[in-house]
């Protein structure tokens, strides 16, 4: 149910918009003064706002710019109610955000069809954030795993990379790689490979800081950047990957289960390194040492 929140010091015109306000289906929260309207605002959240003008204490305008001035608040429509219609007062709601006002005496039609306006503008800018958010997930996540794809991985690494260089801190980087993975998808199905590389994320997530930074390079195998740790924290967290994934039991469509290990190339930030990509190109050379040496290890320089 819409929530509107009615602010007026006269509680006759209260009684009538609720009367009105109810019939046609909202849910009313009153207010008798600006600073009330300002301590409901916080508990109950309305949907819209009227606010009358001229009251004693707060003033409509000084309530409507205290809530456009917080960010909690600033969104929530508010039409004004005003007794004259040439006051400058109106001019100046509206400079602050209003979205609109009616004039005293109400003709509720009027007031409603204005009400629906101000919250159909609520709603569809609510429906273009939450499409920004979706598009920006979509730009910079792996749909599969939800880890970062590729691109953006380079991009949060290799700020992390200048920082590390910048303030002399340790930068960790672990190239991980599903050994057999081909082998796996031949056996229970691509649904199936699609579901270990799901696990794989998870065990990464459960191991690691929010600081550290986790994306899907290709196919099946993922880097993790992982800022102020050292070789030998690096190598712990890697064998803590390592072993997870090891003992997670994996069930096939079919009702088969099979379990995976990861071969992992573990180092850290030097003096000569002066890109990214040459500690990610380490990394990498290590974990193909890994799998020279038989995979299900991490193998750290």
């Amino acid at each position: 149910m819409t929530k509107v929140l009615v602010v007026d010091d006269v509680e006759d015109n209260i009684v009538l918009l609720t009367f009105e306000l109810e019939d046609e289906g909202f849910e009313v929260i009153a207010a008798h003064n600006g600073r009330e309207c300002l301590e409901l605002v916080q508990e109950v959240v309305p949907d819209i706002i009227l606010l009358d003008i001229r009251m004693p204490g707060i003033s409509g305008l000084e309530t409507l710019e205290q809530l456009k001035a917080d960010e909690r608040t600033r969104e929530i429509p508010v039409i004004m109610v005003s007794a004259n219609t040439g006051d400058n007062s109106i001019v100046r709601a509206l400079d602050l955000g209003a979205h609109d006002f009616v004039s005293k005496p109400i003709e509720y039609p009027v007031l409603s069809a204005r009400m629906r306006s101000a919250l159909r503008l609520v709603t569809a800018r609510r429906a273009l954030v939450k499409a920004n958010e979706e598009l920006e997930r979509l730009a910079t996540q792996d749909p599969l795993t939800d880890s970062y794809n590729r691109r953006h991985f380079f991009t949060l690494s290799e700020a992390e990379f200048s920082k590390s260089r910048r303030h002399g801190r340790p930068l960790s980087v672990l190239m991980i790689d599903v050994d057999l993975f081909k082998a796996i998808n031949d056996t229970y199905g691509h649904a199936s490979g699609d579901t270990a590389l799901r696990v794989l994320t998870e065990c990464c997530r459960l191991a690691t800081r929010e600081s550290d930074v986790l994306g899907r390079i290709g196919g099946e195998e993922f880097a993790l950047a992982c800022p102020d740790a050292d070789l030998e924290g690096a190598f712990a967290l890697a064998e803590r990957i390592r072993q997870s994934c090891e003992e997670q039991k994996i069930k096939t469509e079919d009702g088969e289960v099979f379990s995976i290990t990861l071969s992992v190339g573990v180092t850290t930030i030097a003096d000569q390194d002066l890109r990214f990509d040459q500690l990610l190109q380490r990394a990498d050379n290590l974990l193909y040492q890994a799998k020279a040496m038989g995979r299900n290890r991490s193998v750290a320089c």
